[in-house]
């Protein structure tokens, strides 16, 4: 390797390592923005011929907006309101009986006590994603002590997301200009990326929101109140991976049959397994047909690293790295070991 060639590889990693410190404090929105992008280019894709690029990105990203935006943060209040009335019940009831009840129950049928079980398990939970959760509550509390940022933040997810969908063809044949590979080999990739893009994504929240109605339909035809907040905390819950919106419904079984409703509580435990969980095997190979080759392995490493590195879109990004690198590496090892 010539001097020349080694000097413009250096000044390459040295501009890579700038513009990444330069991206990095905005690397949510980014992240965001590329997501969205990806979400809506197919809609793009429809428009822009009719209306031009431009004002269908425009006419898009408004109607996200207005769409997806504004009934979230009506969304948002309302689960507020009624995660602070489930707080004040919860501190008014007197459960202690019922609980201690079902669990002497639980000890004499089972040789279990169901209290030393659920603390354990969520201890082990708590160790995996605290880090990750600690850093999307710092962020949050940041983002209320800086609306500056916040406002920043917006102001460069707008322009990301609008010149994605304007031009982000020529994004990607640019990239595959400098790319130094074979047009097989990029084609390759590219359509590994797509695939594991739209499995995270698509998959992921249509099959965490899917479960997380149902789960709120049976609490609402069992009585509970404040159903919206828990349908809600079943969304985040069906996003993480080995969690699940049964931390909804388990709970609330258990709960049932404490108070002396075990019909009900019997009832909500054979439909949460016979019907919540079961969505996730008719769901995804119908929804996420072409996610089918995704590794179980590299979903839960991915979302839950990715948590840890990433903050709350880390559970997006991180399986989609994983999985690229992991075609990276046979690519690699099948054209140039």
């Amino acid at each position: 390797m010539d001097a020349e060639k080694a000097f413009a590889l250096l000044l390459l990693a040295v501009g890579l390592y700038a513009s990444l410190l330069v991206v990095w404090p905005f690397f949510t929105y980014v992240a965001l923005a590329v997501l969205l992008a990806y979400t809506l280019f197919p809609l793009q894709r429809q428009l822009a011929p009719r209306i031009g690029p431009r004002k269908s990105a425009v006419v898009l990203m408004l109607a996200s907006t207005v769409l997806f935006a504004l009934p979230l943060v009506l969304l948002l209040r309302v689960v507020v309101q009624q995660a602070v009335a489930a707080i004040e019940s919860f501190q008014r009831a007197d459960l202690g009986a019922e609980l201690e009840s079902l669990r002497q129950l639980s000890i004499e049928l089972a040789g279990v006590d169901p209290l030393e079980y659920v603390d354990q398990a969520l201890q082990e939970v708590a160790g995996i994603v605290q880090s990750g959760l600690g850093r999307v509550v710092g962020e949050a509390s940041g983002w209320l002590g800086g609306l500056s940022k916040v406002t920043l933040g917006l102001t460069i997810f707008g322009f990301v997301l609008y010149y994605l969908l304007v031009d982000g063809r020529s994004a990607v044949a640019w990239v595959r200009r400098v790319t130094p590979l074979p047009q097989a080999v990029q084609d390759e990739l590219i359509a590994e990326l797509d695939r594991l893009t739209y499995a995270v994504l698509i998959t992921t929240l249509v099959i965490a929101v899917v479960q997380a109605v149902l789960t709120g339909l049976a609490l609402f035809a069992l009585g509970f109140s404040n159903v919206l907040f828990w349908t809600v905390l079943a969304v985040v819950f069906g996003i993480l991976p080995l969690v699940g919106s049964m931390f909804i419904w388990i709970p609330a079984a258990l709960f049932l049959v404490a108070t002396g409703r075990i019909f009900r509580g019997a009832a909500l435990l054979v439909y949460g397994f016979g019907v919540v969980n079961l969505t996730d095997n008719y769901l995804r190979p119908v929804v996420g047909g072409r996610s089918a080759k995704l590794n179980p392995a590299i979903l839960v490493l991915g979302m839950f690293g990715g948590l840890l590195v990433f903050g709350f879109m880390g559970i997006f990004v991180g399986p989609i790295v994983l999985g690229f690198t992991r075609a990276l590496v046979r690519v690699v090892a099948r054209e140039y070991a």
